[in-house]
């Protein structure tokens, strides 16, 4: 840590506050002891000049000494010296200096061997004001720097949480696609060939992102289709899409990749359990400053449900929580044979 005052304004401050310590030194000097301005310039530059440049130093004492209870004894120790010291050497300046520049009258001897006591106490007192001061300063920045460190490590766990979460969504896409190119390749080998280009295309946009990034819903609703291609390559005509999207809506943003989980689980519950052809809906709107997005799917509700480890709607809620530090953001409806899941996404203020 640098010193405070030698640094950006704080000299200005400093050297501030002693010119109107040094001024009201100088004031009571005519005041009590009947001294000419001159006199009591010249006395009180000297002296509070001394501690002026002396108050520097005392910094340093508290720069590297702490409240630490395993080291109060040294540190009662280190400031009994350093005061008893720079008392001495400010007082010890000031006499030998005004002594060679004040006439040497009997007056004046006696006026500065009389002095010695009060510029000692006086001494004492910058030195504990100063040294009050510098640990206050010292508190803050040591606070500040904490408070920095603490939101450096909220930050790196929100990072490793969203990596976590995101690591668990990629290998359920993968391995659900690699499981249907399988199937392809025996059946229709030119339909597999196109799902691995379209699948590719996939997995590059999705890899190319941070986790944390932002993406407008234009930009994910387009990998969304892109997904909806490939698994159309299996399912034909029996998957169907229809997007509802208002035209302001689309340039408002989201975290990537957050709306693959729920179209994977739309197919999944929708296509994968029924014999007849499903639509899957989705649509998007402004609502006070809310991205609003719903996706509704259809579902044979007699159908028995392949249960799987609820990872895609999980996720989609953790993720939300994480980035936007809001608990509820994702809602879910069922509806004789729809199922709706709807997420409100904030959007950040205009400054």
């Amino acid at each position: 840590m640098n010193h405070p005052f030698i640094k950006n304004k704080g000299i200005i401050f400093y050297t501030a506050a002693w010119l109107f310590i040094a001024i009201l030194f100088g004031l009571a000097l005519r005041y009590f002891y009947d001294f000419s301005t001159k006199e009591a310039n010249i006395d009180s530059f000297i002296f509070n000049g001394a501690f002026y440049c002396l108050g520097l130093a005392f910094w340093f004492v508290v720069r590297y000494n702490s409240f630490d209870s395993s080291q109060i004894l040294n540190l009662i120790v280190s400031h009994l010296a350093a005061a008893a010291l720079s008392v001495a050497a400010g007082v010890f300046i000031t006499i030998t200096v005004l002594k060679n520049i004040l006439p040497q009258t009997e007056e004046s001897l006696v006026y500065l061997n009389s002095s010695i006591v009060w510029r000692s106490g006086l001494g004492l007192l910058y030195y504990a004001v100063l040294i009050l001061v510098y640990h206050l300063i010292k508190y803050y920045d040591d606070l500040r720097d904490r408070g920095q460190q603490q939101a450096q490590l909220e930050t790196m766990l929100k990072e490793s949480e969203l990596e976590m979460l995101k690591s668990q969504i990629n290998p359920h896409f993968i391995f659900n696609s690699l499981n249907s190119i399988a199937s392809l390749t025996i059946t229709a080998p030119n339909q597999a060939r196109e799902m691995v280009v379209k699948l590719s295309d996939f997995l590059r946009y999705s890899l190319g992102k941070e986790n944390h990034q932002l993406n407008t819903l234009e930009e994910e609703m387009a990998n969304l289709m892109l997904y909806l291609e490939i698994e159309k390559v299996r399912f034909g005509d029996r998957l169907q899409v229809e997007t509802q999207i208002e035209i302001d809506a689309l340039s408002l943003t989201l975290p990537n990749l957050i709306l693959q989980p729920l179209i994977e689980n739309a197919v999944k519950h929708g296509i994968y359990e029924s014999l007849e052809d499903v639509t899957i809906r989705v649509t998007a709107k402004t609502e006070n400053g809310i991205l609003r997005l719903s996706m509704t799917n259809e579902f044979d509700p007699k159908a028995v449900s392949k249960k799987g480890k609820g990872i895609g709607l999980k996720n989609v809620r953790e993720r939300l929580r994480v980035i936007y530090g809001v608990p509820k953001l994702v809602f879910t409806e069922t509806n004789e044979n729809l199922f709706t899941v709807r997420l409100d996404i904030p959007q950040p203020s205009e400054k």
